[in-house]
């Protein structure tokens, strides 16, 4: 399905999936259920069908039904349920696992691993998504599903390869396929291999193949239902980079593209990331993010209300919309303490759909993902090599309050790029050459390229480039020589009023660290800011005795490269600038990113917020609607355990300010506070509404009616 999804439903629906437990067929209750959905506002129920265990009559031999199934129809009841209350039904299906009996008659259908040995989760097998079970068997069980039942809905979990932590498939199905593609039997793991690399791209096309081919089914045998596969982007890297899961690829063949992100030991912008991403790569189709009630490994226990605000928010801030995963909701041993809160808060969006439903995001930077950059420059080891620079460039227009979007390396077109003054590309060294053109074009058209250390240096599967974009646009070449893990290394302000330096004063350095590229050429002689060798007394100890602490050397190398091209414009980090900004939370270098973005000719601020605390914000449009979201992340986290704190309390803050330019020909005729349903008072001077937020807890949003 390639064009807009046709429906129209999706758009404003709030949903949540049930995750039924294998033998909870017998104290399944419909009308419980359907009380417990209208409680929590959702527009559609999902809740598990078939797959691993089917909960109805299934008619398909080794269908394995529910132990405690009887003679009962689960999903008929339950569909009946929903339909009388007026809730739309969707069928999860799990194909991730072959129950023992299947896998005795078809071992071919299950994956092994390199010893070829099956791998085994609950007693049960892991399917390989090139076997029979997934492309045949699932392919079935969904004719008989969908022919029997008329969901409004289908969603797959787990539809991947090495499910549940599994290790790599080496199965003869694989084997097959890797063979027909390379002539190659499939390798060893080992990221600096080029073969390796090839298996792992595969991985994520065979997953799309399967992707497509239900969507057919679906479109066989019901094509009202919509087809809603899962992935994830960024954070979860280790889960869909080894199950195949890319959004860019499978996209094109779901009705709604479903993210999930429920892991909360990764960063708590994390839903931010994927709503954003999902709209920067299908922005006519309904997006949705997964958001967990429960804690994983602990998947009884609730979250804390705070937390889940600040999660959700962002969700429906950038233009998606959420999704509620709840399991064991029907167990005798169940935390309830998150109920209330969660329907607070789904009511909340349930009955303020308008301020942010069909809205289009008005940000005037953007920040390119890049995919094959975390698998190819380091697949091992990808979050030093890749993704903290990408958190640190996020981070940075976080901290700076800058709207933004995500782009993905796959789908940046000069069209798409068009809309930005500025677009962001922290060490993107893995491109395509359809990206590589896109942005060259972008700058030829009068944009701003901002890219650091290895950013375009390397073709999509990891090999070096022969002419990279920024060496080109900068005139400069590759000595090919990388100063390494330089630490108690400075950069010397040469220019103290370069607009790199806006807000930043009464200091001579800059702190720098990680990686620096040496490169030659006129443009690499510092007029900003010059590299200062490391400061220590032993090489890369970082560490100096106090007495020889000083600096006996400025180089003349520059830290900060720019190039004027035509009405566009290149500024190139040759170090990891966002990594280092990332890991040490340094505010003077987020600040330098900022002022990078600032300092585009032609650049406003669309939208300002003034205030103490560390904010998320969207600015959203269409026709006569405006809306602004304020997402506070200013919450307690000074310890480190090894994993990221959860947030029990936001801390609140009073009179935040906020302005925002009108668009062209508009004027303001009405605003609310969406959160804590007051009227906003505001001025219109020049321009530019002006207002006052007298208290921000975890987000609030301003919903604006223009004419």
């Amino acid at each position: 399905m390639t064009q807009a999804s046709p429906h129209e439903w999706l758009k404003t629906s709030n949903i949540m999936i049930m995750t039924m437990r294998e033998d909870d067929a017998g104290r399944w209750d419909p009308q419980k259920l359907v009380e417990f959905a209208k409680s929590l506002s959702v527009d559609a129920l999902g809740f598990s069908t078939a797959g691993i265990t089917a909960f109805y009559p299934t008619d398909i031999p080794l269908h394995r039904r529910s132990p405690s199934l009887g003679n009962r129809d689960v999903v008929g009841e339950t569909l009946k349920a929903l339909n009388d209350a007026g809730i739309r039904a969707i069928a999860r299906i799990d194909s991730s696992l072959v129950p023992r009996g299947i896998a005795a008659d078809h071992p071919e259908w299950c994956s092994r691993d390199e010893n070829g040995k099956l791998m085994s989760v609950h007693g049960l097998y892991v399917a390989c998504p090139n076997g029979g079970y997934y492309r045949e068997f699932a392919i079935n069980v969904v004719r008989e599903v969908l022919g029997r039942y008329a969901f409004s809905g289908l969603w797959s979990n787990a539809a991947q390869f090495s499910p549940w932590h599994t290790r790599v498939c080496y199965c003869s199905n694989c084997q097959t396929k890797f063979r027909a593609e390379t002539g190659r039997a499939i390798p060893k793991q080992n990221w600096s291999d080029p073969l390796w690399r090839r298996y792992n791209e595969l991985r994520y096309r065979w997953i799309a193949e399967w992707v497509e081919l239900m969507d057919k089914t679906i479109e066989e045998v019901r094509p009202e239902c919509a087809w809603m596969p899962l992935a994830q982007v960024m954070e979860s890297w280790d889960h869909s980079q080894k199950g195949g899961w890319d959004i860019d690829y499978t996209a094109p063949f779901a009705d709604m593209p479903v993210l999930e992100a429920q892991r909360r030991y990764a960063n708590l912008w994390w839903p931010g990331v994927e709503a954003r991403y999902l709209r920067g790569i299908e922005d006519d189709k309904p997006g949705a993010v997964i958001v967990s009630y429960f804690l994983p490994w602990w998947r009884l226990y609730s979250v804390p209300e705070a937390e889940n605000r600040v999660w959700a928010s962002q969700i429906v801030a950038h233009g998606c919309r959420p999704w509620l995963h709840v399991t064991g909701f029907f167990s005798e041993h169940f935390d309830r303490r998150g109920l209330e809160p969660m329907r607070k808060l789904f009511k909340l969006f349930a009955d303020n759909r308008d301020a942010y439903a069909g809205l289009k995001s008005q940000a005037d930077a953007a920040i390119i993902y890049s995919r094959f950059t975390q698998d190819n420059i380091d697949g091992e080891n990808p979050e030093p090599a890749y993704i903290n620079h990408f958190r640190g460039a996020y981070n940075a227009l976080m901290q700076q309050r800058i709207p933004f979007d995500v782009l993905s390396d796959k789908r940046i077109t000069p069209q798409k790029l068009a809309r930005y003054k500025a677009v962001l590309l922290p060490n993107g060294a893995c491109l395509n050459d359809e990206a590589v053109d896109a942005l060259r074009a972008y700058v030829d058209g009068g944009g701003r390229l901002i890219a650091s250390f290895e950013a375009t240096f390397r073709d999509a599967m990891g090999e070096p480039r022969d002419k990279p974009l920024v060496l080109e646009l900068l005139g400069a070449q590759d000595t090919h020589t990388i100063e390494r893990n330089l630490k108690a290394a400075y950069g010397r302000i040469t220019d103290p009023e370069s607009p790199f330096f806006n807000g930043i004063t009464n200091t001579d350095v800059l702190p720098i660290g990680g990686d620096l590229k040496v490169l030659a050429g006129p443009g690499t002689r510092a007029e900003a800011l010059a590299y200062v060798p490391p400061v220590e007394g032993e090489p890369g100890s970082g560490f100096s005795v106090p007495e020889y602490n000083f600096i006996e050397r400025v180089s003349t190398y520059s830290l900060i490269m720019t190039a004027t091209l035509g009405k566009g414009s290149l500024v190139y980090f040759p170090w990891p600038i966002e990594q280092v900004a990332h890991l040490y939370g340094l505010a003077d270098l987020f600040q330098v990113i900022g002022n990078a973005v600032r300092a585009t000719p032609g650049w406003t601020d669309k939208l300002r917020v003034t205030g103490p605390g560390f904010y998320d914000l969207s600015l959203m449009a269409k026709d006569n609607r405006l809306s602004v979201t304020v997402i506070n992340f200013s919450a307690p986290g000074s310890f480190n355990s090894g994993h990221r704190r959860l947030v029990h309390e936001v801390m609140p803050v009073s009179d935040v300010k906020v302005d925002v330019s009108l668009p062209a020909g508009k004027t303001c005729s009405s605003a609310r506070f969406v959160v804590s349903g007051e009227e906003a008072p505001f001025e219109v001077a020049d321009g530019v509404v002006r207002l006052t937020i007298p208290k921000l807890t975890e987000f609030e949003t301003i919903s604006f009616t223009l004419e």
